[in-house]
């Protein structure tokens, strides 16, 4: 079974994970971990598998974490060894926001 050509529930992502997912956003308050760990404040909608499933990762409390979309990204393009470019944000006078 191809891993890209299955369903997100024959992957293990149905009614449970639904579940569960929200459970830990919740209990991370929607905010994203890894932003966090770096001092900043960011909203997070997407839960994160700190060992990925391919790897072995369970779907339990412990393994899982908030992250904003971008961390998410960044953490998923680590975990695979592909390489990942975060945007940059600037704002209206031409700074530099995400640096």
């Amino acid at each position: 079974m191809t891993w890209h050509r299955t369903s997100r529930h024959q992957r293990g992502y149905g009614t449970a994970w639904n579940k569960l997912r929200l459970q830990v956003l919740k209990r991370d308050a929607y905010l994203c971990q890894a932003c966090l760990r770096k001092d900043r404040v960011r909203s997070g909608n997407e839960c994160h598998h700190c060992t990925p499933k391919a790897k072995g990762g369970e779907d339990d409390k412990g393994n899982l974490e908030t992250l904003c979309h971008s961390c998410h990204l960044e953490a998923d393009a680590a975990a695979t060894g592909r390489t990942f470019n975060k945007p940059c944000r600037i704002a209206l006078d031409g700074t530099l926001l995400d640096g």
